[in-house]
Parts: structure tokens; sequence; C-alpha cells
């Protein structure tokens, strides 16, 4: 090599390693989301629920449908003193980040006594992830794999996928782009997102979400119940439909799946913009019903 390809990679190497640092020291600091979400995460690791826990905690999972459409608050106030919910939003996330999620949290320490999961019918049929974002910040090194497997990851993609493990600007560099973009061209980011409220996808076929509804249900509740910990499935209203689908395989395996808001019942005046997550008005009505199911499948639950 050459002093020139000598420099040039020097240059790149230094580049790297600044941006990297850059991510370590800034991301999590910087992006108010990412700081809400990390909070989250180290309260749900501090609980240590036992037997004669007297309040126990319910760990509420979800993405953005639950952060819209479940005032927290609100919730505790319902559930009073039979229930404390502790939520961890992770935006974007589906089916396998939680089911290799939960699996990280529980090595990890968590305890709740209960494990309300919240998902779409298709978020919870996905065949995906987060990708990149979850391999630094909700899975295992040692489950990467089998990851890349599960979602049919291509060797261009499952590379990334590794690498976003040990570096945080890899793993972060599209949230990066998007925060960036949206600062620099705010309307051409507010019509990215009002292109994709009109774009739905296709209808999981009920045999299809049969078949995936007991394979999925049963695998998270079996990582539960091994960590002394009892899961509920909670379905979103959104115009996908599969909720009832669902809900049936729940009663067959006797695993909790929760539809608190029956498709098509709630109008356009319940959701926001983009007719998926719910608006003020819809995250009262969610929540107000949510409590009234909960509070009777805990209390069914509670060994008390």
């Amino acid at each position: 090599m050459n002093r020139f390809t000598i420099l040039l990679f020097g240059t790149a190497l230094v580049l790297l390693s600044a941006m990297e640092g850059l991510s370590r020291w800034g991301f999590d600091r910087i992006s108010k989301v990412q700081g809400r979400q990390l909070s989250q995460r180290r309260t749900l690791l501090g609980i240590r629920d036992t037997p004669s826990t007297t309040t126990p905690h319910i760990a509420v999972l979800g993405n953005s449908l639950l952060l819209d459409g479940v005032n927290v608050p609100l919730l505790a106030e319902r559930l009073h003193t039979e229930a404390a919910p502790v939520p961890y939003f992770v935006l974007a996330t589906e089916y396998y980040d939680w089911l290799f999620g939960l699996k990280r949290l529980f090595a990890e320490g968590m305890r709740p006594h209960f494990v309300v999961l919240g998902l779409s019918p298709n978020q919870f049929a996905s065949p995906h992830s987060h990708g990149d974002y979850s391999a630094q910040y909700l899975f295992e090194r040692s489950d990467l794999m089998e990851i890349a497997r599960k979602t049919h990851m291509d060797a261009t993609t499952a590379t990334g996928f590794f690498l976003s493990k040990v570096s945080k600007f890899y793993s972060t560099r599209e949230i990066t782009r998007s925060f960036i973009l949206s600062q620099v061209l705010p309307g051409v980011s507010q019509l990215f997102q009002a292109k994709l409220a009109n774009v739905h996808p296709p209808e999981v076929p009920a045999t299809t979400l049969r078949a995936l509804a007991a394979e999925r249900l049963g695998a998270v509740n079996e990582l539960c119940q091994a960590n002394s910990s009892q899961f509920v499935l909670v379905i979103l209203p959104t115009y996908q439909n599969g909720s009832d689908t669902i809900a049936a395989v729940g009663r067959e395996l006797g695993i909790p799946v929760l539809v608190p808001v029956a498709d098509g019942v709630l109008d356009q005046s319940f959701y926001q913009t983009d007719g998926f997550h719910l608006n003020e008005k819809g995250a009262q009505f969610f929540t107000m019903q949510l409590a009234t199911e909960l509070k009777h499948v805990l209390t069914k639950m509670s060994p008390n």
C-alpha cells in the first residue's frame, strides 16, 4: 500500500471511531425517546416479585400502539392495589422482539408477577423484528443466530445484524438518520408519514394466523412460566383483523388473550391522523376497557 492508501484507511478508521464514540456518548443522552425507553427498562429490571408480594407488578410491554393507546396513570388508578403496571414501550417492535427481548429481561433479573404484551394481529404474526436496534438493546448475543434464522435474514442483513450487537453507531444509524431528516426537512418527513398512513399490510389468512397463534402463545407462555411470571396477550384495536382468531386459540390453550375493544367498534374520531394509533380520546376509552378486563383476569390468575 502506498502512502495515500494508508492515509485514506487511517482517515476512515478515525471517522468511524469518532462516530462510534459519539453514538455511545450521545445517543442515549440526546434522544428523548431512547431516554424514556432506557429509564423504563431500568425500572422494570428492578422488579423482584415473590409469592408474598402485597401488590404484584405487571410488566406492560409493547410498541407505539401501546405507548399511545394506554394511559398508564389511569390504568394504575383503575387497578388500584390489585396490581401495579410498569410500562416498557419500544417503538417499531413486533413478536420476535418481545419473545427474545423477554428472554434477556428475565436473564437480567426481571421478575414481575404478570407480563402483559400488547400487539396488533399483524405484529403478533410478523416474521420480522426491529433488527439492528433490537440486536443492541433487546437481544442476548447467544440468540442472534436463531433470530436471524427465524426472521429469514439474507447474508447481508444478517452481517449487519451481528455487527449491530457490538456497534452502537451501526445499530442506531437509521434512527439517527430519520431524526436528522425530520429536523432538516420536516415537510418531507410529514409527507412520508402521511403516505404510510394509506399503506395497509395484507391481512394474515385465518388458517395461517391460527397456526402461528398456537405456536407463539405457547412459546411466550412457556418462557414466562419458567420465570415465575404469568402471561397475558392484549390485542389493540386497529384496522387489522384477526383478534378473534388469536383469542379463540388462547381459550383453547388456556392462555389469556384480551380484546378490550372489538374490531370495528371505534370510528376515526378515536384515532390519530394515521388511522392506526389511538388518540387521547381513544386511549382513555381503551384504557378503561383494558383495566376492567385485566382486573377480572388477574383475579383469576392470582394465587391468593
